[in-house]
């Protein structure tokens, strides 16, 4: 199965791709894809927001909201002030 990740700000830079195809396990959830991220790359899952089909993460349960084929995330900075 496969997805699509957009990344924005920092999470481009150490991604080092703006847009990107991955490839998951079925039945994968958007928490275990941030776990496989930050596992291979230097990001803190709580420094991003992160949306699922323009739906903002924080309206899903991460970690049992399961991905389909050709779904895609949207990873990007939080705004500090």
């Amino acid at each position: 199965m496969q997805i699509e990740v957009r990344t924005y700000g920092t999470a481009r830079f150490v991604l080092d791709d703006k847009q990107f195809t991955m490839t998951i396990k079925d039945g994968a959830t958007i928490g275990d894809v941030l776990s496989d991220l930050t596992e291979d790359y230097d990001i803190d899952p709580s420094d991003l927001v992160v949306m699922k089909n323009g739906i903002h993460a924080q309206q899903l349960d991460c970690d049992t909201t399961q991905l389909k084929d050709g779904d895609q995330l949207v990873l990007a900075d939080t705004i500090d002030e």
